[in-house]
């Protein structure tokens, strides 16, 4: 990866938030009248393969900390420049009312990163 930039290039990039990826199961714990009480996240220390259902599929996940991830960037040789968690603004809000689940959560880890 950092091979392929020239010294001041950008890397940018999106993951699934590791809080999706810590818990296979990917899925709200939910109370009595099933509404959704909150997101389970467990193992989060544990990295690694995950067999996980996604939209119908078996697929395999890996399961990286955000640590991991930064720490892995900086020892590469880049600097972080930005970092974001992508929540949905009040005009995303206001026209997908589903959306509001994910203020509860985040869904991806955004980061943008400048090779030394």
């Amino acid at each position: 990866m950092q091979q392929s930039l020239v010294p001041g290039g950008s890397f940018v990039f999106s993951v699934e938030h590791p809080i999706y990826t810590a818990l296979a199961a990917q899925d709200w714990v939910y109370g009595p009248q099933g509404e959704k009480l909150h997101w389970p996240v467990d193992n989060y220390h544990l990295e690694g393969l995950r067999q996980a259902r996604f939209l119908d599929h078996d697929v395999v996940k890996y399961h990286r900390t955000v640590s991991t991830t930064v720490n892995a960037l900086v020892e590469a040789g880049f600097c972080i420049a930005r970092l974001s968690e992508l929540q949905p603004t009040r005009d995303m809000l206001a026209r997908h009312p589903a959306w509001q689940e994910e203020v509860r959560h985040p869904m991806f880890l955004l980061v943008a990163a400048v090779k030394n």
